[in-house]
């Protein structure tokens, strides 16, 4: 049986967790192993870059975070409006096929829609995750027809 579960957006207090459960999504979705402490000053900048970033977390209060998200946002002169990207979706293995995601979405949601002129919310998936493809697919995400490119800086 679960505790109450409270959704809202992320605290600078909520960095710690938020930077565990990114590791342990690298960890279980591409078999990486992150640096800790790349990851938390990760989070704890982007915790600084409101609004162009905004994490939502769920927590339950015997538990503490049992899950998170972030949403970027990159302007869309096309739309004329912003274009979200969800990112960093974690729930707790424990949590997971019982709503907590979808209800954790839709706070991040109304949130976001409620201060931005949203044009559309697009996210990647592993193309070997289908698990989390057939979730994303239940909720109203589609292929949009576009391909993943990825250019890093040389080193």
């Amino acid at each position: 049986m679960t505790g109450f579960r409270h959704y809202r957006p992320a605290r600078p207090t909520d960095a710690e967790q938020i930077a565990v459960f990114n590791r342990q999504l690298a960890e279980e979705t591409e078999g990486r192993m992150l640096d800790p402490d790349t990851v938390r000053r990760g989070v704890l900048r982007g915790l600084q870059q409101y609004p162009e970033v905004r994490y939502f977390v769920v927590e339950e209060a015997a538990r503490g975070l049992i899950g998170q998200l972030m949403f970027t946002r990159e302007w869309s002169d096309w739309r004329n409006g912003w274009m979200l990207w969800l990112q960093s979706v974690y729930i707790v293995r424990d949590c997971r096929g019982q709503g907590v995601f979808r209800t954790l979405l839709q706070t991040a949601l109304d949130n976001l829609t409620a201060e931005d002129t949203v044009v559309g919310i697009r996210l990647y998936v592993d193309r070997s995750n289908t698990t989390a493809r057939q979730v994303y697919e239940k909720l109203g995400f589609q292929d949009p027809g576009y391909d993943f490119l990825e250019r890093c800086p040389e080193s």
